[in-house]
This record gives structure tokens, sequence and C-alpha cells, in this order.
């Protein structure tokens, strides 16, 4: 490289191809300016979009066959757990109940026959009237009619569980969310062996909590912990904040995204925040071990790995590698390479290189 060293029109000395007034350059080292690298602020705002969904979601399924003979709520109903929903008729059950009963009546004759058979035996056996093996066989007999009746009696408690079907209930406190037309309709038939999965008739949500879920970037993680508070914004309810607290995570991460799902619970006693209603959540993040943040002036980035230019106690230039994190546009955190309390230089000029003995500037610029 030639160096060219003149006087210029305006009364500065060129070296290479920046000027310096030529009162500086007579006075030795460069000036340059310093700020001390510093910690990030230990509090941090966070924004995330999340999704509201119900606490509980329930589809109702109907679980006899028949025709619905009567529904009783509707969509937007808020119902109680208990509450009857709809009514199914189902005359063929009602037969199966009378054949199962009539069936227990049949067990328990024949298993009346068989311990008559059976105490004679055991008198007979006495005079040798008949061998042991009879008695034995007439034991047996007795045993398996008396089995015979457990059995249909057990027939006709399941019929009877079966019957208790006939009527719909609500499994919890919600609202109705959704009526299925072509179910919880007066004289549909229902049918449980079509197997279809869009037979249910009723969706119950219960809106009292509601779950937020978040997907929480890798890098806050370490700051998440349940019972976090978190403030829920609606559009719809621009003057209104929703206060609610971390609850749970997936402990896993997305191996593609890199996040996290994290639920929020927000009470919601007047109900007024919908399942699907986009929100965006506000946490205060507490970092117990903030970052090192230097100027975004300061990063000097060349061909390589970014770097800054450190003045040591000596007022010589210490070029060093950096790793950087955010940038928060005036400022941007260091993860590594720099140390707390580091000099670094403001604007640094092309020029300067490891080793170089600088003037550092004192008072305002």
């Amino acid at each position: 490289m030639i160096l060219i060293v003149g006087i210029g029109f305006e009364g500065l000395k060129t070296v290479g191809e920046r000027s310096m007034p030529v009162s500086e350059a007579a006075k030795g080292p460069p000036l340059v300016r310093v700020a001390p690298a510093e910690r990030g602020s230990r509090e941090t705002s966070l924004t995330l979009p999340g999704d509201i969904t119900a606490f509980e979601e329930a589809p109702v399924y109907a679980r006899v066959n028949g025709y619905v003979s009567k529904w009783t709520v509707d969509i937007g109903a808020r119902v109680k757990a208990g509450q009857l929903l709809a009514e199914i008729e189902t005359p063929e059950l009602h037969q199966s109940l009378r054949q199962a009963q009539a069936l227990v009546l049949q067990a328990k004759a024949n298993a009346e026959i068989a311990r008559i058979t059976f105490n004679r035996y055991l008198g007979l056996v006495r005079t040798n009237a008949v061998s042991q093996q009879d008695v034995d066989n007439s034991r047996a007999a007795h045993e398996a009619r008396l089995a015979d009746v457990a059995a249909a009696e057990a027939e006709v408690g399941r019929i009877d569980a079966t019957i208790a079907f006939q009527k719909i209930y609500a499994p919890f406190d919600g609202i109705v969310g959704a009526r299925n037309l072509a179910k919880a309709t007066t004289g549909a038939l229902i049918d449980l062996g079509s197997g279809d999965a869009k037979a249910w008739l009723y969706r119950i949500y219960r809106m009292d909590p509601v779950r937020v879920y978040v997907t929480m970037p890798q890098v806050y993680l370490p700051m998440v912990k349940d019972g976090l508070a978190a403030d829920i914004v609606v559009r719809e309810y621009p003057d209104r904040t929703f206060s609610g607290k971390v609850v749970r995570n997936a402990a896993s991460l997305d191996a593609i995204s890199r996040t996290m799902l994290v639920e929020v619970e927000v009470p919601n006693p007047e109900g007024i925040l919908l399942p699907g209603l986009y929100s965006t959540v506000q946490f205060r993040l507490i970092n117990p071990a903030p970052p090192i943040v230097v100027a975004d002036s300061s990063i000097i980035v060349l061909d390589g790995a970014p770097q800054v230019a450190i003045v040591d106690k000596d007022d010589v230039v210490q070029m060093r590698k950096v790793r950087l994190g955010r940038d928060f546009g005036r400022s941007v955190e260091v993860l590594a390479g720099c140390d707390e309390g580091d000099r670094v230089i403001l604007n640094p000029s092309d020029l300067l290189k490891n080793g170089d003995k600088v003037r550092v500037r004192t008072g305002n610029p």
C-alpha cells in the first residue's frame, strides 16, 4: 500500500483514504470516544400472539340406539353439570330388558331344580342308592345353575344402565357451543353401529377460566416459570387488560421453530373471552443474569466475525471477536467476547488495528 502524505487545500493531512485535522495528527495517537460495556436491564417486556381456547371442551354423544324424542337446549345456552340436554326413545332396548328379566326367572327355576336334586342325592348316597359320582355331578350342576342366575341378573343390570343413557346430561358447567342439526333434532335416528365420529349431539365448553396457548421462543425459556404473571389483550376490547398466569408448559421444544408451548390460565367470569379469539400476551420477564449490552455503533463488521475495539488500561486497542444476541436498534447484546466495564470504542475508524495506541476523549464529544 502506498501512503500519500500532504497538505490539502483545507488544512487537512491525508492518510490513505481518511483525513484528519493537521492539529490532531500532530498530537500523536488518534483521539477516540469510548463507552463502558454494561449489563442490560433485568426486566424484559415480551409480547407474543396467543390462542384462546376453552378450559374444557366435550363433544356429547348418545350411548343408545333410538330416536331423539326431545332436545332442550340450543347454541349459546348456559348449562349446569347434570342438566338435561336431550332424550332418546329406545323401544327395542325396553324389549331387551323384558327378555333379560324373563331369562333371570328361567335361570332361577333351573337353579331350584338343581338344588332339589342335589339335596335328594345327598340323602340317597347314605343308603348307597346312588353313587358318590352322582352326588358330585348334581353338586356341579347346582353351582352351574347358580352361575346362570348371576349372569342373567348381570345382563339385566347392563340393560338397565344402558337405558339410563336415554337421557343425556351436561358433563360440567359451561356453554353449548354447537348443536348437531343432523342428530340433535326431534325424530333424528341415533345409530351407534355406524361408528360415525360426527354423530355427536352437542359440544359443551367450559368458559371460566380459559386457556391461552403461547409459543415461547427458546431464548426466553429460562425466564418463564409456572406462576409468571401475564396480561392478555384482545383487539375487540382495547380498553381492557385481562390478567392471567403461566400454569404449565409442554416441557419439550418444536424441533423446527425451536419454541415451546406455554399455557396461560385467565379468569373469565363474564364469559367474554371466547374460544378461537386472537390475542396478544404480554410477559414481564426477569433475567437474573442479563447479557452485556454495547452501543450499536461500536460493532465492526468485516469479512469475518463481528468485532469490537476495546481500550485497555494502557490506552491500547484490543480487537475482540464477539458473539451477538438481540439487536435493540441503538444497542446490541454481546453474548461472548466482551466483559462488563470494558471501554468500547464508539464509531471506530477502519484504520484502527490491534495494539494501536489511542487517546480517550473525555467530556462531551
